[in-house]
């Protein structure tokens, strides 16, 4: 067999473009370059699968990653994702990580219909299937070109280390593959392998720590939700209260622990004034609760807070207004609580207020199940 390096320019070489995709989809070894390493791809077939073993001197049975080159290609073969992994997916792909999706039973059947079965039960051994979208616009163009899934090991034997160049590529493999895709000017710059991370309905687990930090994969996979009120002593900390020990209780874990499954629930208030301690009403109703607003500050709310979080709840509808008017581009993700009415502040009531607008708050809060159920299913 003879290995031919194939040069391709940019993504607009629709012609070469369109040829190695063609090349994968009958079934030849194509290697391309990412930003990382360079990677062996070929389709999904048993037959591929059998020879990629033998030419990487790799164990039968080891995981292949798919590759993708769209955002629209990852639908067809990760249909729902929950709200913390839909947060992930948008920082870091494209990008040298690589996701491996734990999907629920209803996600693995809807793959199971937009495949054929013998690629979905190569692709989902486990009910888990990885997926690297890597940041090189020709090798992107490439892959969504195929008709084929493909998938793409780094361009290396087992023990050796990761091509970088198309040059080390021809050393490992000349007379082994059918092609070797060089780009000019393109390098893979950094040379290392990608991160690898597992998520599904709870924690994060960062299977092997490379070109991203473990600290930015959780950074970019935490959900912020704030709650705002006017003084941030009575409505808001109840609802940040509350909020908490929901989600808690959904993924059984402390709730001083929810920032390590991925979530930050705070408030905060459109007219407050720094460091004022929750009503002893508010304080009160919420530790019939179980829940500690003992040590609650207030905090004034700032375009900070609003760009930093990934949803916000409002008590009115003129606190929705005034972040809107604050920060136009936080339209999309600020929601009155209650859509039926407003929640009417309680300060200077007597408890039995405070005990009625805390039920709304909570009854508010466990309707939004969309919100919820995208959020930790």
């Amino acid at each position: 067999m003879k290995t031919e390096i194939l040069k391709i320019a940019s993504p607009d070489d629709i012609q070469a473009v369109q040829k190695t995709a063609k090349l994968l989809d009958e079934g030849a070894f194509v290697a391309f370059p990412t930003e990382t390493v360079y990677g062996i791809g070929c389709k999904v077939d048993a037959e591929s699968f059998d020879r990629l073993d033998k030419i990487k001197d790799r164990s039968s049975g080891k995981r292949y990653t798919l590759h993708i080159g769209s955002r629209e290609q990852l639908k067809k073969y990760v249909p729902s994702m929950n709200a913390r992994v839909r947060k992930l997916v948008q920082n870091a792909f494209p990008g040298p990580v690589t996701v491996v999706f734990e999907l629920d039973d209803e996600a693995l059947r809807q793959a199971k219909k937009n495949l054929p079965k013998s690629t979905f039960e190569l692709l989902y051994t486990d009910g888990t299937l990885g997926v690297r979208y890597p940041a090189c616009p020709v090798t992107c163009a490439i892959l969504a070109a195929a008709q084929s899934p493909v998938v793409a090991p780094s361009a290396n034997p087992a023990g050796s280390a990761p091509a970088v160049t198309a040059k080390e590529v021809f050393g490992y493999f000349d007379g082994k593959i059918e092609c070797i895709v060089e780009i000019p000017d393109f390098t893979a710059d950094l040379k290392q392998s990608s991160t690898v991370v597992k998520i599904g309905g709870r924690d994060i687990q960062i299977l092997r720590e490379a070109a991203v930090s473990a600290c930015q994969i959780r950074a970019w996979a935490t959900i912020r939700v704030l709650f705002v009120c006017t003084g941030n002593t009575c409505r808001s900390p109840m609802a940040a209260g509350f909020c908490r020990k929901y989600f808690s209780d959904n993924l059984n874990c402390p709730v001083d622990e929810l920032d390590r499954f991925g979530y930050i629930i705070d408030s905060a208030g459109v007219a407050a004034c720094e460091g004022v301690p929750a009503s002893r009403h508010a304080v009160e109703v919420c530790r019939g609760q179980q829940i500690d607003l003992s040590g609650h500050q207030s905090c004034q709310l700032t375009p900070g807070d609003i760009e930093q979080s990934d949803v916000i709840f409002t008590m009115s509808r003129n606190h929705r207004d005034s972040i809107v008017q604050l920060l136009p581009s936080a339209s999309e993700k600020c929601f009155v609580l209650d859509d039926t009415s407003d929640i009417l502040d309680p300060i200077g009531s007597g408890i039995d207020v405070y005990r009625s607008c805390f039920r709304q708050i909570c009854d508010s809060i466990i309707k939004k199940k969309e919100f919820y159920e995208n959020s930790h299913r």
